[in-house]
């Protein structure tokens, strides 16, 4: 006997509403979390490689107009 002879219909329904609401909040409240953490490190990367690259090609051609 299959599965779905016992299931009534209403359970897929149920099972699916649970289940969109339960990723609906993982998204509102978990994935904000990850989204920040994440773009917070790359950013600080970023920024850290650019500014050094900046200062350090600014600094070559500093070097190198007054020597």
């Amino acid at each position: 006997m299959s599965l779905r002879y016992f299931m009534p219909t209403y359970v897929p329904i149920f099972v699916r509403t649970y289940v969109r609401s339960y990723v609906l909040t993982f998204f509102r409240y978990f994935l904000p979390l990850y989204v920040r953490s994440f773009v917070q490190s790359f950013v600080r990367t970023y920024v850290y490689t650019y500014v050094r690259m900046y200062l350090h090609m600014y600094v070559r051609s500093f070097i190198r107009s007054y020597v």
